[in-house]
């Protein structure tokens, strides 16, 4: 995970092969550990059956509630996802094709290339996205799968929580040293951009909002302050926080601004705003629990703490990406439009996954400096890319995970079940916010992040107090 964003954040092609290699790899080796964990326990025992942790380490600390399981709903959503992605790249009939996407055909005549053809325009880069999105889905699977007990998920926090440290530092180390190097190699960005190692400044922001999320669940969660008890008389709130525990209070906050920084500093106009609406659904999320005042103290802490070392640092480059001048010239609007178009042009199917940039031109209205890849709106771009049957149930399949992760850590009152569930579910709400205005899933690292702290709340909400 550390070394995931290093290579550019991953958007290039040999890194992208580098982490399937690497998931490969480890669903292997946890294959084949399984395989002969079994193979060992039964020779020596006969046919007594293993007990839990003899075939997979430490004994799993499971909640013991109900429907700890994904729900059917979640996985019929993703079957019909990834059953319209594959259909897209299956040769089919004239007649077959002419009923699911008249334009399709219509297209496929016009260019003279008749009898059997398939939905996606590039079938070779459709198979390419969708055996990447598997292995994303295989390496999230591994770490539901292993990360499992308080320690590890602990530790996975930790190792998330630094990789955003280092970000940020770098990021910013880069921005007021004047360098527009990445490591050794020279970068075509913006130099009053913090960016980290990561070519796009949104992409950079958009990984600092997930961890941004993350360390505040991890604050709240070392400090105890799901476990604080109200009303305490001045003595007790002293004893209460003891200096170990203030001493880890302060660790974690400096961790939150930090990458807060980093976030501003990126001069994402989302990322500013998606890291103060993850401030204000923290403070709702803490405070249904009817501890609105010491979330608003320890919340409003870290944002202050923000800001100010932002206006000691300067940030009047940050506020002038804000003016009037700035927005105005921002176009992102007609890229809506035109994929609006694009999408009611294939509704039903799409046109194939990664096939936006060689579809989209065919939709502009007016001349559009450079070639658009993505649409800037990761929404808009799946359902153009796999209709409204696919794209749909990838949405509906992500809303769906975050409501059904968010219901079951509302029943929890474990201090550190709830500090992390909380940061890793504002990380996935921050993401899928910032995919309205850009299309930060479209990055490797980014989706690969998204999918890690999806799977770790789907996990943590599980495990035993």
């Amino acid at each position: 995970m550390l070394l995931l964003p290093l290579p550019f954040g991953s958007d290039v092609p040999w890194a992208v092969f580098i982490f399937e290699c690497a998931a490969f790899a480890l669903a292997a080796f946890d294959l084949a550990g399984g395989f002969f964990a079994r193979k060992r326990v039964g020779g020596v025992g006969g046919n007594r059956p293993a007990r839990a942790e003899s075939l997979s380490g430490p004994r799993v600390e499971i909640y013991a509630g109900n429907g700890s399981r994904f729900p059917t709903y979640l996985k019929v959503l993703l079957l019909i996802f990834l059953a319209v992605t594959a259909v897209q790249f299956i040769p089919l009939p004239p007649s077959v094709l002419k009923v699911i996407s008249p334009r399709t055909v219509a297209l496929y005549e016009e260019l003279g290339a008749g009898g059997w053809r398939t939905l996606s325009f590039a079938p070779a880069l459709s198979v390419s996205e969708i055996v990447q999105y598997l292995f994303f889905g295989i390496f999230a699977f591994l770490i539901y799968r292993h990360v499992r007990t308080r320690w590890r998920i602990e530790a996975f926090t930790l190792v998330l929580l630094a990789g955003g440290v280092f970000q940020s530092f770098y990021g910013l180390a880069k921005l007021f040293g004047g360098s527009q190097k990445i490591f050794d190699f020279q970068s075509d960005h913006d130099f009053w951009l913090a960016t980290g190692t990561y070519t796009n400044h949104d992409h950079f922001a958009g990984l600092l909002e997930m961890l941004f999320a993350l360390a505040l669940g991890y604050l709240l969660a070392k400090a105890d302050f799901f476990s604080k008890k109200r009303d305490l008389s001045l003595r007790e709130k002293a004893i209460w926080f003891g200096q170990e525990r203030l001493q880890k209070a302060l660790f974690c906050g400096i961790i939150a601004v930090i990458i807060g920084l980093g976030i501003v500093f990126s001069r994402s106009r989302s990322g500013v705003f998606i890291f103060i609406a993850t401030m204000v659904l923290a403070a709702a999320a803490v405070s249904a629990g009817g501890r609105a005042k010491r979330s608003a103290r320890i919340l409003l802490s870290v944002a202050v703490m923000v800001v100010l070392a932002a206006v000691v640092v300067g940030i009047r480059p940050v506020i002038e990406r804000f003016t009037k001048e700035n927005a105005a010239k921002n176009i992102r609007f007609v890229f809506y439009g035109n994929t609006l178009k694009y999408l009611r042009a294939y509704p039903a199917a799409g046109t194939g996954l990664r096939t936006f940039a060689q579809i989209y031109p065919m939709f502009e209205t007016k001349y559009e400096p450079g070639q658009l890849d993505h649409a800037h709106n990761d929404y808009l771009e799946v359902l153009a890319e796999s209709g409204v049957v696919g794209g749909g149930a990838l949405i509906l399949f992500s809303l769906g995970g975050v409501g059904w992760i968010f219901t079951r850590w509302t029943k929890r009152r474990d201090p550190l079940v709830r500090g992390i569930v909380l940061g890793a579910l504002l990380g996935v709400v921050a993401i899928l916010m910032h995919s309205f205005t850009y299309f930060n899933l479209r990055n490797p690292a980014n989706a690969v992040y998204f999918m890690a702290l999806f799977a770790l709340a789907a996990r943590t909400v599980d495990v035993k107090e």
